[in-house]
């Protein structure tokens, strides 16, 4: 049976992608093996973003410095979804499997790893030129759905703006996550983004959620979290949304739900 894609996205930056990928990985290796087995093809975190902030959050550790060249080793030994999409579109790739870096996570909950690097760019970007759009994307998708026959979760973490690699893997994935922070700057554009996921995914796409994340449990009278959850729920009913980050036991500020996979963790069944 075929893992489950997650994709976390959204154009904006700074609102929170790298946090829930990071956290929604913790949670599925935490909740789906009990006990663990190590070692087990579970849970792979797939960095799409050149920019790297969820490689650098799992590779690399400031404070121990037996962790410090683990960052180096991946990028001088081509584990880096930048290299595998280069072999991928010139028809000369590996293994998918190969590309990966395993053992990050929680200590005694380890998961695996696909990194990326700021070479991702330039490898696209030459990929639009010699394959074209159409092998580029199928690239893309035959890559993550190979790694979905081996691993129970992929969970992407998508970079800012708007990109073909993202595109790819908004439509190769059973569920898209758009994390957006309770203020006008981040809602800004999110209803026009919402109508691409619509057409991005037309004819049947993946199930599509909006994560509300940084809520205050005191509000400030200045604050606006309350009105952009009106405005949000103005054009995505409450069944699209979902409130992330809040306290034990409390009920959000502004309403929403925890997050509900389509689909059980222990199974992984279809939604």
């Amino acid at each position: 049976m075929a893992g489950k894609i997650i994709s976390v996205v959204n154009r904006k930056g700074g609102v929170g992608k790298t946090t829930v990928t990071l956290g929604l990985a913790d949670t599925l290796i935490a909740e789906t093996e009990k006990p663990y087995k190590a070692g087990e093809p579970v849970v792979l975190t797939i960095d799409l973003d050149p920019q790297g902030s969820l490689t650098r959050a799992l590779l690399y550790d400031r404070n121990d410095t037996s962790k410090q060249t683990r960052l180096r080793d991946a990028f001088e030994g081509g584990r880096t979804f930048a290299a595998c999409l280069e072999g991928r579109v010139g028809r000369a790739a590996k293994d998918a499997t190969e590309y990966l870096t395993h053992g990050v996570g929680p200590i005694g909950k380890h998961y695996s790893m696909l990194a990326n690097e700021a070479s991702a760019w330039n490898v696209e970007r030459e990929a639009l030129r010699t394959a074209g759009e159409v092998r580029l994307q199928a690239a893309v998708k035959e890559m993550l759905r190979e790694l979905a026959g081996v691993y129970r979760y992929v969970l992407i973490d998508a970079p800012p703006g708007q990109t073909l690699v993202a595109e790819a893997a908004i439509q190769t994935s059973d569920l898209v996550l758009c994390p957006t922070s309770p203020d006008l700057l981040s809602y800004w554009g999110l209803e026009s983004f919402d109508d691409y996921l619509k057409e991005l995914c037309a004819g049947g796409g993946p199930l599509a959620r909006f994560v509300f994340t940084k809520f205050k449990k005191k509000v400030p009278k200045y604050d606006p979290q309350d009105r952009v959850h009106e405005l949000v729920n103005a054009f995505a009913p409450p069944e699209r949304y979902v409130t992330l980050l809040r306290e034990a036991g409390e009920k959000s500020a502004v309403g929403g739900q925890s997050i509900n996979l389509p689909f059980d963790p222990q199974g992984c069944g279809t939604p």
